[in-house]
């Protein structure tokens, strides 16, 4: 019994010291546990999330600075081989001889006007042929009225820049004339033209055209009069194309 209770008190001096230390170690480790409170990958991933605000900012950035020096908002409407186009215009029509030109006083005809549709097909990105009809009218100083019916058919060379396009055409027709109840038929159009147009989007674009518009009668040269003349006409439109 002497040898029993030294062993007893020892064993009990032990479980008096190590016992607290277990305890505490159960207790932190149900604590870290609980869902209330972060772990340590919760704290990784706020750490994360910082690093992906600033890259949001960073890649903002290069997008702003991408769009800002993007040139496709500038060939998205470009003008490709196989576009066709309805072409629209109103124009006012000067002439420029019968007399002197008008509006000095000895003109003998009036500012008139001219409108015509015509329909384009374009060969390839920058070459176009198709036609055009209208319908034009001159008044006098003896209150009658010139008018004409042109019909003409064309080349067009059409270089762009960016959205901008520049037209030059040569067209070449034949157009139904008359005065007075007199007519002429058929006769001659000569007309050159230049242009610029600015294309809104891919399927329209508006601009400005000026032409140069030859219409001779050659009576003598036919036969058919006394005279040849020779109306000379410069015409300053504005117009619409339709493109699909």
């Amino acid at each position: 019994m002497k040898r029993i209770l030294p062993v007893l008190c020892t064993f009990l001096c032990l479980m008096f010291f190590f016992a607290p230390a277990v305890h505490a170690q159960g207790y932190n480790d149900d604590y870290y546990d609980d869902d209330d409170y972060y772990s340590d990958d919760d704290y990784y991933d706020e750490d994360d999330s910082d690093d992906y605000d600033d890259n949001d900012d960073y890649y903002d950035e290069n997008q702003r600075e991408h769009e800002e020096n993007d040139n496709v908002s500038y060939i998205i409407n470009k003008t490709r081989a196989g576009d066709q186009c309805i072409k629209i215009s109103l124009a006012a029509n000067v002439p420029m001889n019968f007399g002197n030109p008008w509006p000095t006083k000895d003109g003998k005809l009036k500012l008139g006007g001219l409108g015509s549709i015509g329909y384009h097909y374009f060969l390839t990105d920058w070459f176009a042929v198709g036609a055009d009809v209208g319908f034009g009218f001159n008044s006098t100083i003896a209150g009658n009225t010139f008018n004409f019916i042109p019909i003409v058919v064309s080349a067009t060379i059409q270089p762009s820049v960016r959205n901008f396009e520049f037209p030059i055409s040569m067209g070449i027709g034949m157009a139904y004339e008359s005065y007075n109840s007199k007519s002429y038929w058929p006769g001659l159009v000569i007309k050159p033209e230049v242009g610029v147009h600015y294309k809104i989007n891919q399927g329209w674009s508006v601009g400005c055209d000026v032409s140069y518009t030859i219409m001779p009668q050659l009576g003598k040269t036919w036969d058919t009069g006394t005279k040849n003349i020779y109306g000379k006409f410069i015409t300053v439109a504005a117009c619409a194309r339709y493109y699909f």
